[in-house]
């Protein structure tokens, strides 16, 4: 009689209860184990931070989610000091003398797994975790990014940047001003120039005056997933697919796609005689450590990296550069100033070549603001972790043992007085010209916007070839002041600052995830009197 009463359903719903509750119970007590070991015995139990990242409970991707990186680890450190534990295993640091050691060349401290999303199919330079193997990567695809090259290029470039002359007189034709959306409009031309020096052709984008090749949504969907991705590598692939669905594009593959279907567009020219000495022959002509040839799957891995980043770190330069000179009118009656004394005394021409924008008889205003844009705005305000090597590290005077993970933001880093001075927090570019020479040396040496050390970002040329020949030729052609918000302005989102800051009188809305992007950068332009 026993047996049928146990054998009846309820019995066996009461059994699977049991089952789910011993479940949760475990769970439960697996989550407290967790949370107490990161807390009270971890390594880096000891350190202050926020208490998510010290719980270990994602503080990093709830960055990556809500867009606010920068400003974000930049009051923690404010609130806490040198040393900040931003995630279970990783601390976040801002005392300049830790980026010689973390960063160094022939130094022993690798990329950790948070990079290894940043590629579509194999590993790429900016994927590439261990030292060596970066090292013979870099060693392979260097041709293709040399100074020497990209000026032996330039002509490319300046027909790229013809067709945003073009575009924006286009716009201004029917009543001789026209208010321009500026964040777009030079990643459009930061897009083009990648074509040209990647692929052997522009991807028109100019030319059109809209994003006809569906470039920008893929991008964003690149950047947004790999920071995700990268902040939780166990579940990378899920947050991906997280991603893809939000922005409602795809990432790392759609990008992939597009190189291939590029190389593959070059490699049919080549068979009807077409040849020319650019990026992509470079990469056609690199060789793997045995010595044998680039497979054309390398290939186009290696395209697809100057593609998804290539354009990003230049559009955002760029606009940067042209929001703080504009937006000060010292700075920019300077500037202009410069530009037309240079003009009068024939030593600026235009199209303007690298050369004439970079040679100067005395230290240039207008390097000085790129300078200094690149130390208040860079790119990537993201941290740049590694690992800690064996045996330990001594940083900022506290030891780390073997395996934990130490990172530098350059958003933060480059606004500590310690780094740059009391007035660190503002743009004057002033400082690099008041400078004296070993004052110099060390803001050179804390100045990590494109990394630092064998890791620096290998595309730093194209951006200052391209930053260097198109800002003066804006400023020489055309007035530009920002757009001011009101109810009949263009604007749908609020000004904020790079620092994070809600200002209506802000003529752009930065995010800062991976990268401190900006959006709806409304500007009123005109042709200069001649």
């Amino acid at each position: 009689m026993v047996d049928y009463f146990v054998k009846l359903p309820l019995f066996d719903t009461m059994s699977h209860v049991d089952t789910l509750l011993a479940l949760a119970g475990s769970l439960f007590a697996a989550f407290l184990a967790y949370i107490s070991y990161s807390l009270f015995f971890h390594p880096l139990a000891g350190l202050p931070g926020p208490l998510i990242a010290r719980m270990g409970l994602g503080w990093m991707t709830i960055r990556a989610l809500k867009h606010d990186m920068g400003w974000t680890l930049q009051e923690e450190h404010r609130k806490h000091g040198q040393i900040v534990r931003v995630a279970r295993n990783m601390a976040s640091m801002v005392d300049p003398s830790a980026i010689t050691e973390m960063y160094r060349y022939g130094g022993k401290f690798e990329k950790t797994s948070f990079y290894t999303f940043f590629r579509a199919e194999k590993p790429s330079l900016m994927s590439t975790l261990g030292n060596h193997a970066h090292a013979e990567l870099r060693r392979a695809e260097s041709p293709a990014y040399t100074m020497t090259l990209l000026v032996e290029l330039e002509e490319y470039v300046d027909s790229c940047l013809e067709d945003l002359v073009a575009l924006f007189n286009r716009k201004i034709e029917a009543s001789g001003k026209a208010t321009i959306e500026m964040a777009e409009t030079l990643q459009m031309l930061a897009m083009d120039v990648v074509g040209e020096l990647a692929f052997g052709r522009s991807f028109g984008l100019c030319a059109a005056g809209e994003d006809t090749e569906g470039f920008f949504p893929m991008l964003e969907s690149f950047v947004y997933s790999c920071a995700l991705a990268g902040s939780q590598p166990w579940a990378g692939k899920a947050l991906i697919l997280f991603v893809m669905l939000r922005v409602g594009a795809r990432g790392p593959q759609a990008l992939g796609e597009k190189t291939t279907k590029a190389v593959q567009e070059r490699l049919a020219k080549m068979k009807e005689g077409f040849d020319r000495n650019d990026m992509l022959s470079k990469l056609m002509k690199a060789k793997n450590p045995d010595g044998s040839q680039y497979s054309t799957r390398q290939i186009e891995v290696a395209a697809t990296s100057i593609l998804g980043a290539g354009s990003d770190t230049t559009a955002i330069t760029m606009r940067a550069l042209m929001r703080y000179i504009i937006g000060d009118k010292k700075i920019y009656d300077k500037v202009l100033s410069e530009i037309e004394e240079a003009i009068e005394e024939g030593n600026l021409n235009f199209p303007l070549t690298y050369a004439e924008g970079t040679k100067t008889s005395a230290p240039s205003v207008r390097q000085a603001c790129l300078k200094e844009t690149l130390r208040l705005h860079p790119a990537v305000p993201w941290t740049l972790p590694r690992v800690v090597p064996q045996g330990g590290a001594v940083l900022a005077g506290h030891f780390f043992p073997a395996g934990t993970e130490v990172a530098m933001s350059p958003f933060v880093v480059h606004r500590r007085p310690e780094a740059f001075g009391e007035d660190a927090a503002f743009f004057r570019p002033e400082r690099w010209l008041e400078a004296d020479a070993e004052t110099k040396k060390v803001m050179e040496r804390n100045l990590i916007t494109f990394g630092s050390g064998s890791r620096v970002c290998i595309g730093k040329n194209i951006s200052l070839m391209e930053i260097t020949k198109v800002v003066p030729t804006l400023l020489h052609k055309y007035d530009f002041a920002f757009t001011p918000r009101s109810a009949s302005s263009p604007h749908t989102k609020p000004g904020r600052r790079v620092d994070g800051v809600f200002d209506e009188k802000e003529p752009w809305h930065v995010a800062s995830q991976w990268f401190a992007t900006q959006s709806q950068f409304f500007m009123d332009v005109k042709a200069r009197e001649a």
